[in-house]
């Protein structure tokens, strides 16, 4: 593997990592740095650009899980040292589990016809449709940004987010097969709109992304693992750990990093990125 491929795959993961993290959309900047870096393989074929793709979500993903779930366990342990159910969570967990039934049976059924019709490197629709949603996300986001100074907050912990909640969001992941979409970023903004903490919004927002480790990971793997061989298994292993490395070291601040400020300018971010990406495409 040469210098360059090591700058294309530290410029996957890290745009996977911050752009899953931060409300800016992974897919998104994944999909300009593969047109407009050179990227000669972007251009081989739609097994190649899925298998990027899916490997640095893995590493994304698989570094949430390793930060989250051991401090959120389904048990804890009592004052005697007994270990007992913690319902509450498990109520939480399962409703999150349930959430995403939509997402996994689409991804199952279109999943592959929605990647070559939305990430045709040879057609300007995805850069367009890029464009559109990379602005009315950020839209979205700065309109949220000030509605959450203003939110009264009903549920503090995560524990109290009710299922009803839990479930009305299911339907929102499915936005994420969208070039620019930012799951995280609707994720936080409709819970702070309907009542949830700000911060605990976040971590809700993390919690609610961990099952993509099984739609936009595992399922694009094993659809083109086919097309796996020597060079590209390594390749797409540097950028897994260099994706699970950026938000292990993310996550570890996101919380105290997205607040109703930068919300405010990650949606102005969004807005310009979207402005720019339009000169771009027109020059």
């Amino acid at each position: 593997m040469g210098f360059f491929d090591i700058v294309k795959m530290l410029l996957i993961a890290a745009a996977a990592a911050l752009g899953e993290w931060f409300p800016v959309s992974n897919t998104g900047h994944i999909t300009v740095i593969g047109q407009y870096f050179g990227f000669e393989d972007w251009y081989t074929g739609e097994a190649v650009r899925n298998l990027f793709v899916a490997t640095a979500t893995l590493g994304t993903m698989l570094a949430a899980c390793a930060l989250y779930l051991p401090h959120n366990g389904l048990t804890y342990r009592t004052q005697d040292g007994r270990r007992m159910l913690a319902a509450d969570r498990l109520r939480f967990y399962v409703a999150i589990l349930i959430a995403w039934v939509p997402c996994l049976l689409l991804a199952l059924m279109f999943g592959g016809k929605w990647s070559a019709f939305l990430y045709d490197p040879k057609s300007m629709q995805t850069i367009k449709m890029t464009m559109v949603v990379m602005i009315t996300g950020g839209v979205v986001l700065w309109l949220g940004a000030l509605r959450s100074r203003r939110a009264f907050v009903k549920y503090e912990k995560l524990e109290e987010i009710p299922r009803w909640m839990i479930l009305l969001l299911g339907p929102v992941q499915i936005i994420g097969f969208l070039p620019g979409a930012s799951r995280f970023g609707l994720t936080i903004v409709i819970a702070v709109m309907l009542g949830v903490q700000l911060k605990t919004a976040v971590n809700f927002g993390v919690f609610m992304s961990l099952p993509a480790v099984v739609v936009y990971g595992v399922l694009p793997i094993v659809r083109n693992a086919g097309s796996i061989h020597g060079i590209l298994a390594s390749e797409m292993l540097t950028a897994g750990v260099l994706a699970f490395l950026i938000s292990f070291v993310l996550l570890r601040s996101v919380a105290a990093i997205v607040s109703g400020k930068t919300l405010a300018r990650f949606g102005q971010y969004r807005i310009a990125f979207g402005i720019l990406l339009y000169v771009f495409s027109i020059l």
